[in-house]
């Protein structure tokens, strides 16, 4: 409804008591000015803004409005104007009591300070402002927000008055709560008795008279609060209820809004709608609502605008704050919303996490694991029956018939696939193992150290030792994944300077129990002083201990041969340094010495085949060559070549 004109000068219908005492309690309640700096325009005065706000400064609503519009004034000035604040608070209280005289104490309290800025909070602000501020502040641009669009063309406002309209519709939100409650047959509309009530009350029924013949409308107005939490608690559940605002209830109480909703809907048997932003949270459960910060900070801006020098009548009255769809998901879990049927784009607020939520990608990636794992053991175990088939079939085969020699070629390829795929199994599975046991040691002195920490016994010597070796047995898992992972990824070499002799030394130290459990010597030597390499230390003692279990698997094969294995290094030339490893086992045919580097290929019956492949792999990324030499002697020798560091 169109608001009530005010008259300056003339009668007024008040009490001198009344109005002396809401007069001093404003002034006794008006928030100090706020000085951030003295900001002075171009002529060196400071520049002022005046925030005025029509409401309670403690309302939820006007600590989000005004602590965005703070922000972006400060964000958008050089030098920070000063800001004072001023408080109205006209919602609940008759404002036609109170108008004079709080311009007459506002007059008084800026008496002779310019101010450049006037920002009105809300259609009263705005009206005391448009009526005032020629006598209270000369010559000021008036900045509002928060005022409804539809009230501007009631107003005559001067064109150094400019601001950003809010679009109060109940319609979307109406749409909205239909939709999500198909069933619905009934609407209450819950609404107080002060002037913003009315206001709000004024355009809800001309949104509902759309719906007439389709719903029931109960409007719950001018009731005491106690008699509208037991209308409200009466609704049958087919309902819904749009909580507007209650300001003032029917016996002139005022009252704080939002504290009225929290009422409403813990009483309410079904769900509550509404359009205000910090009525999430307190009870609605969706609505078409247009956000706080955003308004206060579009605000600021314009403010800045003007502080800056821009001419207020160019800037013009900015489009209204839209309004988009937000839920409170607990509201809608509450009332067994499908969260299907909110819209796509519908923000939801307050939602609890799940465990899936939380841990989603670890839950994913430890899926993924086991279903690696499920696969490798399925694979081995069909590998396994495919062998031991294929195994049966030859010997009942060779025991029918003796077939042609491409025939017993062809048996004798498929048994050796089959059997590199056994050695594959073999291979996981000694990883595996290998990784278990300082996983389950982790897991024991983790056990232990809860112990301690749950007797709450004093023991911080032992505790420190626990973690220690979690930590150790960690390093060591760590260790045995990034060995497996350097056979294979070439990308994690890792260059750096390395000596030769502190290297070999600690890799002989690595094959000593393998070489005496086969009874085997290994003999090395370093010809005078050798230059550092560039080298991916772990990398280039995989090749050594590649090449060296070669040679001991050689040399016992059969007691005919020498049991030693010789290690020898040595320059070759200017940037360049060469290994060789030596024994003298049964070597290796001439006519196989072409593939012995090819992958798959292996010279022993439960060799896999690709410790040489990987291992030429290791020296080509390193820029070196490793290549085959018979022994004169009887055996093989393999020799490889690495640079030196600065060559």
């Amino acid at each position: 409804m169109p608001e009530p004109k005010v008259q300056l000068h003339g009668p007024k219908a008040r009490h001198p008591a009344t109005v002396v005492g809401l007069v001093m309690a404003i002034a006794s309640s008006v928030a100090p000015a706020i000085a951030f700096a003295q900001a002075p325009d171009t002529e060196g005065k400071p520049r002022r803004v005046v925030i005025l706000n029509a409401a309670d400064p403690y309302l939820p609503a006007f600590i989000a409005l005004d602590g965005a519009l703070r922000d972006a004034i400060r964000a958008g000035s050089g030098v920070p104007p000063e800001l004072h604040a001023e408080t109205l608070d006209m919602h609940r209280f008759p404002r036609l009591q109170l108008d004079h005289d709080v311009a007459a104490l506002l007059r008084k309290k800026y008496d002779g300070l310019k101010v450049d800025v006037v920002v009105a909070a809300a259609p009263i602000a705005l009206d005391f402002a448009w009526r005032h501020h020629a006598d209270i502040w000369p010559g000021a641009a008036i900045v509002f927000h928060s005022v409804p669009a539809a009230m501007l063309d009631e107003r005559s406002l001067d064109p150094r008055t400019i601001g950003i309209p809010v679009q109060l519709d109940f319609g979307p939100t109406l749409d909205l709560a239909l939709s999500l409650r198909p069933a619905t047959r009934r609407v209450a509309v819950v609404a107080g008795t002060a002037d913003p009530d009315r206001r709000n009350l004024s355009l809800a029924r001309a949104t509902l008279e759309r719906y007439a013949g389709r719903l029931d409308v109960e409007y719950l107005v001018g009731l005491t609060l106690a008699k509208t939490i037991a209308a409200v608690r009466a609704l049958p559940s087919h309902s819904v209820v749009l909580y507007l605002t209650v300001y003032r209830d029917g016996a002139g109480v005022p009252l704080v809004p939002r504290d009225v909703l929290a009422q409403v809907a813990a009483a309410s048997p079904a769900p509550v709608f509404g359009i205000f932003e910090t009525y999430l949270g307190n009870g609605i459960a969706a609505g078409s609502i247009a956000t706080y910060g955003a308004q206060g900070r579009r605000a600021g801006e314009l403010v800045v605008r003007v502080l800056n020098g821009d001419d207020p009548s160019a800037i013009d009255i900015q489009e209204p704050a839209t309004s988009a769809c937000i839920a409170d998901w607990r509201q809608i879990h509450r009332w067994g919303i499908d969260e299907g049927l909110l819209p796509a784009d519908c923000e939801i607020r307050f939602k609890e996490l799940t465990a899936w939520d939380r841990y989603r990608w670890q839950i994913l990636a430890a899926l993924a694991l086991t279903l690696a794992q499920s696969g490798l053991i399925v694979g081995l175990v069909l590998s396994r029956r495919r062998l031991q088939a294929t195994q049966t079939s030859l010997r009942d085969e060779f025991g029918r018939r003796t077939q042609a020699e491409t025939t017993v070629s062809r048996l004798r390829s498929r048994l050796a696939r089959f059997s590199k795929e056994h050695s594959l199994g073999t291979m996981a599975t000694s990883i595996s193992h290998e990784i278990n046991q300082p996983l389950i040691a982790i897991q024991n002195y983790a056990q232990a150290a809860k112990r301690r920490l749950q007797s709450n016994v004093d023991d911080k010597p032992k505790l420190i030792e626990l973690f220690e070796k979690i930590e150790g047995q960690a390093e060591r898992a760590g260790a045995i994944t990034q060995r497996v992972r350097s056979l294979v990824n070439r990308s994690d070499l890792q260059l750096q300077s390395v000596a030769l002799g502190a290297l070999l030394e600690e890799v002989i130290g690595i094959m000593e129990p393998e070489a005496e459990n086969r009874r085997c010597r290994i003999q090395w030597e370093i010809a005078g002083d050798l230059p550092a390499v560039l080298a991916d230390s772990l990398q280039v003692q995989l090749v050594l201990v590649n090449l060296l279990q070669n040679a001991m698997q050689s040399t016992n094969s059969g007691n005919e041969y020498e049991k030693g294995v010789s290690v020898d290094v040595r320059p070759v030339d200017e940037g360049e340094v060469q290994i060789s490893v030596t024994d003298r086992g049964r070597g290796v045919p001439p006519d196989r010495t072409t593939e012995i580097f090819e992958p798959l290929y292996s010279g022993t019956s439960d060799g896999m085949g690709m410790g040489l492949s990987i291992s030429r792999a290791i020296i080509d990324a390193h820029d070196g060559r490793l290549w085959y030499e018979p022994n004169a002697g009887g055996g093989a020798i393999f020799r490889f070549t690495l640079r030196t560091v600065g060559s």
